[in-house]
């Protein structure tokens, strides 16, 4: 149950009568064994690119740092899903836990942006943008639980919803606002086009009043509102990937793996250890008639760097200790509970990969599902200077294909064969991360 707030405080949650002018993403099932079936065909929607550091750079930072400021407790994060012709998201956050928000007092801010477009075969993005706008929207209605600042819902504790503000961004956007757990927020829903925009903004105080006032987080949040929306009505052209994940192509994972790949989705945070993760989704293209069944081997491959900053709880401080952890897990037969448990094959060091190295294999079942096969992964560890540089691959190797096919075989994990591939990726980019 999410914290309740004070009566008073609902009346925080009535917009002002002149109101006018994001998070994590729908995941949709992408399991490789598919029964295809002809469908419609839709016309397509040409998506411009966008990353998460395009997000972020689209706020002006002197306005952002008044809304939150670059703080030891906080950072920023921003996030570039793996891009396709069909789908295409980024997000961008900040927060800060010790905030000085003035007259003394100390508070929590947070900021967020997220905007996701796609199409599948049955619709184009924009049509399946106008459907989960109207979705959402009918949703977020019926949540609804305070109105005219007085809660409506017979209850006194809990979160607290206020009424939809009907707003002038994009084709059709309204705002919401919320008290909860992490405090007052206002919350702008936009479709533009073929794109879902989502900003919310907001926090709680240590001291004096217990949040900042309702119309000050909506003024915030529709004021950066205003800024992503220009930013995602131009026409960007291509992105190019920097950093760690702009050092292996697709072609160069391909190579060690097979085709098709999608990626990078990237992570970064910029906090005082300074984190990048790179993901990329492995599925092999199977050739087949429509409304055969068939597999696919693939998987997905991370890697993940982590800048420690040196000190005595520096890259190799962490790298002993994930060694010893391993180690740890595999004497005591591996860890888990009731829902998953996870054994650990024994830790092998790997030389010429960094100044050190090491690899395990991992399997992990479900003990209430005793029927399904286990997950395998297996992961690489470097340490390089003051980071350290994590890889893993968890999936299928071998098998796949039409499965009434002579001499099919289910796709499956083949430790030898992930292990090579891994390697195969992991000398050139532990050189580029140097």
């Amino acid at each position: 149950m999410l914290i309740g707030a004070v009566v008073g405080g609902w009346l925080l949650l009535r917009p002002d009568d002149g109101g006018r002018p994001p998070g994590a993403f729908e995941r949709e099932d992408r399991l490789p064994t598919l029964k295809r079936k002809p469908t419609p065909s839709v016309a397509p929607v040409k998506l411009r690119a966008i990353t998460g550091d395009q997000l972020c750079a689209a706020v002006p930072d002197a306005f952002r740092k008044s809304l939150v400021t670059d703080g030891r407790y906080g950072g920023k994060d921003a996030s570039t899903g793996a891009a396709t012709e069909s789908e295409k998201r980024a997000a961008c956050s900040w927060s800060d836990n010790k905030m000085d928000v003035g007259g003394g007092v100390l508070g929590h801010r947070s900021l967020s942006i997220s905007v996701e477009a796609r199409s599948g075969e049955r619709e184009n993005a924009v049509e399946r943008a106008k459907r989960r706008f109207a979705d959402d929207k009918k949703a977020h209605e019926r949540r609804v639980n305070v109105r005219d600042g007085k809660r409506v819902d017979g209850r006194t504790s809990g979160s607290a919803f206020g009424e939809l503000t009907q707003l002038q961004y994009g084709d059709e956007s309204y705002s919401q606002s919320s008290i909860g757990h992490s405090g007052l927020k206002a919350a702008v829903h936009i479709r533009q086009g073929p794109w879902l925009i989502k900003v919310e903004y907001g926090g709680s105080n240590r001291s004096g009043a217990k949040y900042p006032t309702g119309d000050e987080v909506r003024a915030a949040a529709n004021k950066v509102a205003e800024h992503v929306t220009a930013e995602m009505a131009k026409d960007a052209g291509k992105v190019r990937i920097d950093g760690p994940c702009g050092i292996l192509t697709v072609k160069n994972v391909e190579s060690a793996f097979f085709p098709a790949v999608s990626g990078p989705s990237v992570g970064t945070n910029d906090g005082r250890i300074k984190q990048t993760a790179c993901t990329w989704n492995i599925r092999e293209q199977v050739k087949h008639e429509p409304g055969q069944e068939f597999t696919a081997r693939g998987g997905e491959l991370t890697a993940r760097v982590v800048d420690w900053g040196g000190g005595d709880t520096g890259s190799a401080f962490q790298f002993d200790r994930d060694a010893k952890k391993y180690d740890r897990y595999r004497a005591q037969g591996g860890i888990g509970n009731e829902v998953t448990h996870t054994t650990f094959e024994a830790r092998e060091e790997i030389s010429g990969l960094g100044e050190k190295a090491f690899a395990v294999e991992s399997a992990t079942t479900r003990p209430k599902e005793p029927d399904r096969k286990p997950t395998r992964e297996i992961l690489v560890k470097v340490l390089s200077g003051e980071k350290t540089i994590e890889f893993t691959f968890r999936g299928t190797t071998t098998g796949g294909g039409v499965v009434e096919a002579p001499g099919y075989q289910e796709p499956v994990f083949d430790p030898a064969a992930a292990r090579k591939a891994v390697m195969e990726v992991a000398k050139p980019f532990v050189d580029g991360v140097k």
